[in-house]
């Protein structure tokens, strides 16, 4: 063989190894390139699209499964490990951000302990670098009726980082852990799974704790995780629950003191717990499936029951289904629906059907009226379109009174430029109070009304000819 066919062999042998080695280079830095669909996942984390479909609380998306990730066995001392990709870390984010709410304006209510209480509401969700930052402020109940001097706020940190919750807190009131930057759980997220962590108390003292993943059961749907935390050098340990969509179920410690050690904690009292917009519109809901007698002037009156239609946590669907019960003996019958939106914070009255009128009315004119919205306050408005007479108006909606001891709201509906009304404006005014929904309605009716021009430049005199112009009705005391 010459020479020259040698170094052409040669040759061809070295510029395929370069080949093959720039393939593998080009297939590792594949394995690093972040997946443009897995860094949507992690931003929908962050915050809920305004137009997804809600889910029900009781039935949360499936966990999503890595079969890429080696599963660690016995202590896991890192929650990154070794070789893991980019794509993993989201989905590890992901996973354990399920175990917290969704959004902001969550709220959490505890008792527990020696008549311990707590509440703690969810202010802000950020999103950094490869972590997503829950910021929490809470309170602590004040037990001594108010002549205790201490300093009853705190606020709570949990920082999601790949395949850890960790959790700091600020303040002396509040019932849990003396340690700062505390893993609450780690991937993988099994039974079993155990890590050591160095952590230290808030004077500085170092500690390792030993903690375990030690039971896993479901809620309608939704996991709940138990971990217990074992100082290695003492009997000291702790031990909470935490669910999917909620965070700390409970939480429990032992309380070393020389004379006995004994444990304490608290637990989640679900009434207080959730959305505030779905705690302070639903606690106006009256009794399902309970008769609901209304009666007012000429001989007026209706009956009827509101049931539920759906629910989940951003949106629910209630229907009123009633009679007419008055002096004209025909027994009309009407459906009116309720749809809520608790991520915006509205109550939207629809009226479905009516044998008496077409289109279908229920005393009001307005249709389409949101009823109520949060926050409420005194003097708070909303506005929308909304029609009357098969024409298209503007409607403006105020707290005219609100009583945050007894729940009262009164709200006064506007809509100007409406012919056939005194001064070209329908006004309707409705009551609602917790527990028991609408208690009272009235609207002006249509024609004009006796008083003088000078009378009605005074609001009192105004206010009161616009009463004894209106048309009205109220809730049965017995109902």
């Amino acid at each position: 063989m010459t020479k020259f066919k040698i170094l052409l062999i040669i040759s061809a042998i070295i510029m395929l190894v370069i080949a093959m080695a720039g393939c593998g280079v080009e297939n590792q830095a594949k394995d690093y390139l972040p997946n443009s669909q897995q860094q949507n996942r992690l931003e929908d984390v962050t915050q809920a699209p305004s137009n997804e479909v809600p889910q029900e609380d009781t039935q949360p998306q499936k966990e999503t499964q890595n079969g890429s990730r080696p599963q660690d066995e016995g202590v896991n001392n890192d929650s990154q490990l070794p070789g893991q990709k980019v794509d993993d870390k989201l989905l590890d984010i992901e996973k354990i951000a399920r175990l917290l709410p969704i959004r902001t304006g969550y709220q959490w209510s505890y008792y527990g302990f020696a008549e311990y209480g707590h509440r703690m509401v969810l202010e802000t969700i950020s999103k950094e670098d490869n972590a997503i930052v829950y910021h929490i402020s809470g309170e602590v109940d004040d037990m001594s009726g108010g002549e205790s001097k201490q300093d009853l706020s705190f606020s709570v940190t949990y920082t999601v980082k790949p395949g850890v919750l960790i959790q700091n807190t600020t303040g002396r009131a509040m019932m849990d852990t003396p340690f700062k930057d505390l893993d609450l759980i780690r991937a993988p997220l099994q039974k079993g799974n155990s890590w050591l962590q160095k952590t230290a108390k808030k004077d500085g003292t170092e500690i390792t704790l030993k903690s375990t993943i030690t039971d896993i059961r479901e809620e309608n749907g939704q996991k709940i995780y138990t971990v217990l935390y074992e100082d290695t050098q003492s009997e000291y340990y702790e031990k909470r629950e935490i669910k999917e969509g909620v965070g700390i179920l409970s939480y429990e410690k032992l309380y070393m003191d020389p004379n006995g050690n004994f444990p304490i904690g608290y637990y989640i009292y679900y009434p207080g717990t959730g959305y505030r917009n779905k705690l302070e519109i639903d606690a106006y809901l009256p009794k399902l499936n309970t008769p609901l007698r209304y009666f007012g002037l000429a001989e007026y009156g209706h009956v009827g029951v509101l049931k539920k239609i759906s629910s989940t946590s951003d949106n629910a669907i209630y229907e009123f289904q009633g009679k007419y019960q008055d002096g004209s003996g025909i027994d009309d019958e009407f459906r009116v629906r309720y749809y809520i939106d608790y991520v915006k914070g509205t109550v939207t009255e629809r009226v479905m059907s009516s044998t008496r009128f077409d289109p279908p009315e229920v005393n009001s004119k307005l249709h389409n009226l949101v009823i109520l919205k949060t926050p409420f306050k005194e003097g708070a408005t909303w506005s929308h379109s909304t029609r009357i007479n098969g024409k298209e108006y503007k409607v403006t909606a105020k707290i005219k009174e609100y009583d945050p001891t007894t729940g009262r709201i009164k709200v006064t509906y506007t809509v100007k430029g409406v012919p056939g009304y005194f001064q070209n404006t329908y006004i309707e005014e409705r009551i609602f109070e917790r527990g028991r929904g609408m208690v009272g309605f009235s609207n002006l009716m249509p024609g004009d009304i006796p008083i003088s021009e000078a009378d009605a430049k005074d609001s009192k005199k105004l206010e009161e000819a616009l009463i004894n112009h209106m048309f009205g009705y109220s809730l049965s005391p017995e109902s």
